[in-house]
C-alpha cells in the first residue's frame, strides 16, 4: 500500500513538473512574440491630445524659474515633469531629459544653474510602487512597469506639444537627452518626432539585452542565471521595440551626440563605439571622464553640459 502511494506521489509530481515546463514554455514564447510586435501605430494613437494641464510655478534660490507640470491626454495618458530655465522670455535652447528611473524629474536638480537655457526632466509614466517585495507584489507590478515602458515614448511627444506652445522655447534648439536607462526611450522618441532637433545619448549601450544582463550580473551572483534573466527582462521591457541602434540611425539628418564614460562600470566595453557606428551623420562621439552617470556624480553632469555647449548643433 505504501509503495502504491509513493508511486502515485511520484506520478503527480512528474505531471506537475511537465505541466509547469509546458506553461513556462508557452508563456515565454508568447512574451517573446509580444515584445517584438511593432508599436509605432500604437504610439501615435496613445499620444492623443492634451486635455488638462496643471502648472505649479516657483523660483529657485539663484533666481531661475521653476515649474512642476502635469499633462493629461484625452487617451488617459499622463506625464509629469519639471522645468528649470533662465528667466529671459526667450527663445531659449531646451534640453529634454530622460534619466534613470529613480531620478525622473528630480534630474533638474543635478544641473544646478542651467545658464541661458531650459532643462526639462520627465518622470516616467509609471503608476506602481517604487519598491516591491515578494512574488505576489512583483507579479502585480510587472504590467504597470510594462505599460510605462510603452507610454514613455508618446508621453515625450506630448511634452513636446506643450513646449512648442511656450513663448520661451526655441523650437530649433529643442534637444533630447537620454542618460543610462533613458537612452532607448530618447533614441526612439527622437527617431519618431522630427520636432526634436537632435539627441544626446549618454552612457547607453548598443545592445539593450546585453546591458540588462550586465545589470543582472551586478546583483545576482549565480552566473548561469545572468543570460536568461537578462533576456526575460529585455522582453518585458520591450527591448526589441526600443531598439537603440536602429532608432538612433533614424534620427538622421538631425544630429546625434554619443557620450561614453571612460570608466563605465555599468555599460559593457565597446558598446559606446558600436552605438556610434550605428548612428548616421551628422554624429559625434565624446567621452566623459570617470564612471557612469548617476545622482551624486555632479561632475559628470557639468561635463555633459560643457560638451553639449561645445558640440551642438553639430557642424
Amino acid at each position: 500500500m505504501l509503495m502504491k502511494i509513493v508511486v502515485l506521489v511520484r506520478s503527480v509530481l512528474l505531471y506537475a513538473v511537465i505541466a509547469a515546463v509546458i506553461a513556462s514554455t508557452i508563456g515565454l514564447s508568447w512574451l517573446r512574440w509580444e515584445s517584438h510586435q511593432p508599436r509605432d501605430a500604437w504610439f501615435d494613437a496613445r499620444r492623443g491630445n492634451i486635455e488638462a494641464v496643471t502648472v505649479a510655478d516657483s523660483i529657485t534660490a539663484d533666481g531661475q524659474l521653476s515649474a512642476f507640470v502635469t499633462l493629461i491626454a484625452d487617451t488617459g495618458l499622463s506625464i509629469s515633469f519639471r522645468v528649470i530655465r533662465h528667466p529671459a522670455d526667450g527663445p531659449l535652447p531646451v534640453l529634454l531629459v530622460l534619466g534613470g528611473h529613480r531620478t525622473g524629474s528630480d534630474a533638474v536638480e543635478l544641473f544646478g544653474n542651467v545658464g541661458r537655457r531650459a532643462v526639462v526632466a520627465l518622470d516616467y509614466p509609471y503608476n506602481g510602487p517604487e519598491k516591491v517585495r515578494g512574488l505576489g507584489p512583483v507579479l502585480k507590478t510587472i504590467p504597470l512597469a510594462r505599460q510605462a515602458f510603452l507610454d514613455t515614448v508618446p508621453a515625450v511627444s506630448m511634452v513636446v506639444d506643450w513646449l512648442l506652445e511656450e513663448p520661451w522655447v526655441d523650437p530649433e534648439q529643442l534637444m533630447i537627452v537620454g542618460a543610462s536607462l533613458g537612452v532607448p526611450f530618447a533614441a526612439t522618441a527622437a527617431a519618431r518626432d522630427s520636432r526634436i532637433r537632435g539627441a544626446i545619448l549618454v552612457h547607453g549601450a548598443y545592445d539593450n539585452r546585453l546591458w540588462l544582463e550586465t545589470q543582472v550580473a551586478r546583483r545576482v551572483d549565480v552566473k548561469i542565471l545572468h543570460w536568461p534573466l537578462g533576456t526575460i527582462l529585455y522582453w518585458l521591457a520591450y527591448g526589441p521595440v526600443l531598439n537603440t541602434p536602429e532608432r538612433a540611425a533614424r534620427i538622421s539628418p538631425r544630429p546625434v551626440l554619443i557620450v561614453g564614460a571612460r570608466n563605465d562600470e555599468r555599460t559593457p566595453a565597446g558598446q559606446t563605439e558600436l552605438l556610434f557606428e550605428a548612428a548616421k551623420e551628422p554624429k559625434l562621439l565624446r567621452w566623459t571622464s570617470g564612471r557612469h552617470i548617476q545622482p551624486g556624480r555632479n561632475e559628470v553632469i557639468q561635463e555633459l553640459l560643457r560638451i553639449a555647449d561645445e558640440e551642438l548643433p553639430l557642424d
